[in-house]
């Protein structure tokens, strides 16, 4: 006797078991690849997050870098027009110093025979008229003028002979310029 048995219910209940297990499993391989990409996003917006803040952090050193630079240069500035200020007056007192040396020795380089009537000093010359008795006495006083370091060099202007048979004459000094240091 063969005994029938009907499978179609218990088919039907394991394909219901199967589904709902692929169901769960699929939904759980969703699940748990939504959570990774959360995670990966999250790691990433916390790398970002600090990236930021490092971003921010060097822009406020770099800002303050930049002020000292700014701060550097202005003193450096400050300090060249210093120096610059100081070699001027340092040339000035050493300019000083050479006149202040040739007008004490002018009366020991001029001949007896020799007197000045009018000196003049103006754009880096010095104009000196006089009276001589003697020609000799003007090339004379010339030569001594040479002689001095303030002096780059010495020509003569115009003589004329007066009628009292002195010489009037006239001497152009030009000074020599200090080098810079």
């Amino acid at each position: 006797m063969m005994l029938a048995v009907n499978l179609l219910p218990w088919r039907l209940h394991q394909q219901q078991r199967q589904r709902k297990q692929s169901i769960t499993l699929l939904t759980l391989t969703l699940m748990l690849t939504l959570f990774m990409l959360l995670m990966l996003w999250w790691r990433g917006f916390a790398t970002r997050q600090q990236q930021l803040e490092q971003l921010m952090d060097i822009t406020f050193i770099l800002n303050a870098l930049q002020q000292q630079l700014e701060k550097q240069q202005s003193l450096l500035q400050q300090r060249e027009s210093l120096l610059q200020t100081q070699r001027a007056e340092q040339q000035r007192q050493v300019q000083h110093r050479r006149w202040q040396g040739f007008w004490q020795q002018l009366p020991e380089l001029m001949p007896e025979t020799l007197w000045l009537n009018r000196l003049e000093r103006r754009q880096g010359q010095l104009i000196l008229e006089g009276q001589a008795q003697s020609m000799a006495a003007v090339s004379d006083f010339r030569h001594q003028l040479m002689t001095q370091p303030l002096f780059s060099s010495v020509r003569q202007g115009g003589v004329q002979r007066q009628v009292s048979g002195d010489y009037r004459f006239a001497l152009h000094a030009r000074v020599q310029e200090l080098a810079d240091e």
